[in-house]
């Protein structure tokens, strides 16, 4: 009788994965890498592509959106904080410097990037660096 419970509990356990990697063998090979760099050793609970966009959600984690470009559009930590080193590496250098100046790099909680503007959700405020003019503005 044991056997047979164990028996399924492995059989169960081998579903799980296949469907997980299913959705990884489905992301484009550049979003993939963004999240096997920014997401380690995390596996993936949604995704989709509508309307030239691309909807990823990290399993019990973030939700990220790509262009058409692969190009990431925004990213939600879903009330955690983004990763440090995806702040570092893809915020343009000035609002990372304003970031590490307020020593907040690790406390963005989302990024949208926009067209004109890259908008950063923080605790209690947003942050707004405006692409054209590197400006960086902050409202409560």
């Amino acid at each position: 009788m044991l056997r047979i419970k164990e028996l399924a509990t492995v059989t169960i356990l081998l579903l799980l994965i296949a469907c997980s990697n299913s959705l990884w063998d489905e992301l484009p090979s550049s979003i993939s890498t963004f999240i096997s760099t920014y997401y380690p050793m995390s596996g993936i609970s949604k995704y989709e592509e509508a309307n030239g966009n691309y909807y990823v959600t990290v399993k019990n984690g973030a939700s990220l959106v790509f262009d058409s470009n692969y190009e990431w559009k925004s990213i939600n930590g879903n009330g955690t904080t983004l990763p440090e080193i995806f702040v570092t590496d893809k915020l343009p250098e000035k609002l990372v410097r304003y970031l590490t100046e307020l020593e907040e790099t690790n406390a963005v909680y989302a990024a949208e990037n926009q067209p004109r503007v890259i908008i950063l959700s923080m605790l209690n405020y947003k942050i707004t660096y405006t692409k054209e003019t590197e400006e960086v503005t902050q409202e409560e």
